[in-house]
């Protein structure tokens, strides 16, 4: 598992690997020390500490996963500069604010898409609420909404049975539901035409 997490965060250091609550595991990782420009004017910024930072990664083993990412705390000594401190951001270990690493929400995407996984049992199996779950991986699922190349190769589209309204034999007045249409708007043209 160390080996696993070593090649994932290639460029931070594994400083400890510890069992806590729930037979879970703690893995703490920091990046190591070198020159960072400070993001407001460039200028060469000074080391000022680090800030833990807990974040909720995939699991490995059939464990939940937390990552205590030693960040390193800057501070630019330039006087117009209005920024004074700032902490290291790495997107490919976390998004800015987010609470699950990079990897816990692609892992989670892949449940989703590969396992038919709900947002909740996802939620379960990471330890984690559902808003932390949905709020990191909507804006991926978003972006990738946005990238046509998605559907290259697709002959036939299979849709879920929940995106449809079912057909009734009662009359709509007598609480049928009518014919057979989906919830939400297909679009044939990102098949190619096929229908």
């Amino acid at each position: 598992a160390l080996t696993i997490l070593q090649s994932e965060f290639s460029d931070r250091r594994v400083i400890g690997v510890e069992r806590c609550e729930r037979d879970g595991l703690t893995v703490t990782v920091e990046s190591p020390p070198g020159p960072v420009g400070c993001p407001g004017c460039g200028v060469l910024a000074t080391g000022h500490g680090r800030a833990p930072v807990p974040l909720v990664d995939a699991p490995a083993m059939g464990r939940p996963v937390r990552l205590l990412w030693r960040k390193r705390r800057w501070r630019c000594l330039e006087p117009a500069c209005p920024v004074v401190t700032f902490l290291e951001q790495d997107q490919a270990v976390a998004a800015p604010r987010s609470k699950l690493t990079t990897r816990a929400a692609w892992w989670a995407i892949e449940q989703i898409r590969r396992e038919h996984a709900s947002v909740n049992g996802i939620r379960r199996q990471l330890s984690t609420s559902w808003r932390t779950v949905w709020e990191t991986i909507r804006p991926l699922l978003e972006a990738a909404e946005q990238k046509p190349a998605r559907f290259d190769g697709v002959a036939i589209l299979g849709v879920d049975e929940h995106v449809w309204h079912h057909v009734s034999t009662l009359p709509i007045g007598a609480g049928g539901r009518g014919p057979a249409r989906p919830r939400a708007p297909i679009h044939p043209a990102r098949l190619g035409g096929a229908r």
